[in-house]
């Protein structure tokens, strides 16, 4: 039988296997596309979950404004806005208005804790349309609570405890803040010391201020040398530069280095040789104004006059050999 020659049967196999395969085909091109949105649509869950996951992160700051004595001893902790109150806008507020010098200001609805600072900040941005509410345990930050709310579009609050209020009520995306001018104490509330080192929250409150721009207040008000000329050395003690090394480590360390000596990576000048160089009230005045054409910024509002005094004598005593260097001790934290 010639080799080219088909049977019946294999005339049939021919037709069966080419409809096979086409199946086969048309199966695989109408399931392709199922395929890649299920694995798309897996891809997109798995990334909402984590998502997800992130967005459930509790905030270092949440629920603050319910607990009174973590509130305070965290709000003190914001040791660069200590003096400084903030205008915070809303609604359609927000948009309007470009400054806390704005005089759309003036006959703007505004609510205020009613504490002496506040009223007086109000008094001298000429606002006339001023709601006043308490500070009470239960709801210390209800001008900003308002704000949220929708209840009023302005509020002018210690810029703490603001910072706070934005981050726990989570509005901060949906206002605008600025520095109100001149330094004031903080409502009597929230009034005392530091002590410890700052927690997560407040170093969160000063993140959530700078990332508004907001200047400490004292910033906004040139420090006169001449007002400085009677400022007395103050006397020292080894316990004052045990204390200001504490501080000195907290503040200074970062850019000057554990040692206070000239460091290539980080700042370029030697403290302990040149704190030979200056009376007290020259090392104050670089302190509080900076050095910003060598990259030192102020710290006017960070560190108080007590906490200058106190560095100052930890750098004498340590450029006298007097104080060996490295972390304080045990005894200087106390």
């Amino acid at each position: 039988m010639p080799r080219n020659r088909t049977t019946g049967i294999g005339w049939l196999k021919r037709p069966i296997f080419l409809l096979g395969l086409s199946l086969l085909l048309a199966l695989s091109i109408h399931m392709t596309p199922a395929w890649g949105v299920s694995r798309a649509y897996a891809a997109a869950k798995a990334g909402s979950e984590e998502q997800g996951a992130q967005a459930g992160q509790a905030s270092p700051c949440k629920g603050v404004l319910q607990q009174p004595d973590v509130l305070k001893k965290t709000l003190l902790g914001v040791t660069k806005y200590q003096q400084t109150y903030v205008l915070v806008l809303g609604g359609s507020a927000k948009d309007k208005i470009t400054s806390a010098t704005s005089p759309a200001i003036s006959s703007l609805p505004v609510e205020i804790n009613d504490e002496p600072e506040a009223i007086a900040i109000a008094g001298d941005l000429h606002v006339t349309n001023v709601h006043k509410v308490p500070v009470t345990e239960q709801s210390p930050a209800q001008p900003l609570v308002d704000l949220g709310a929708g209840k009023t579009d302005a509020a002018i609050v210690w810029a703490p405890l603001a910072g706070a209020a934005l981050i726990d009520l989570g509005i901060d995306d949906r206002t605008t803040v600025f520095s109100v001018d001149r330094p004031k104490p903080a409502p009597p509330e929230f009034a005392g010391e530091a002590t410890g080192s700052p927690n997560a929250c407040a170093a969160a409150i000063a993140d959530e201020l700078d990332s508004f721009s907001v200047l400490p207040a004292e910033l906004l008000v040139p420090v006169d040398l001449r007002s400085m000329l009677n400022t007395p050395t103050p006397v020292f003690s080894m316990k004052n530069a045990e204390q200001g090394q504490v501080i000195f480590q907290q503040t200074c360390a970062k850019c000057h280095g554990q040692y206070a000596i000239e460091d290539p990576a980080l700042a370029p000048v030697d403290l302990l040789k040149s704190i030979r160089r200056f009376q007290f009230i020259g090392f104050k005045y670089i302190v509080l104004n900076g050095r910003p054409h060598n990259g030192m910024p102020s710290w006017r509002g960070t560190v108080s006059d007590d906490q200058i005094a106190l560095i100052y004598q930890y750098l004498v005593a340590r450029s006298k050999h007097e104080l060996a260097a490295g972390k304080p001790t045990p005894a200087a934290n106390k």
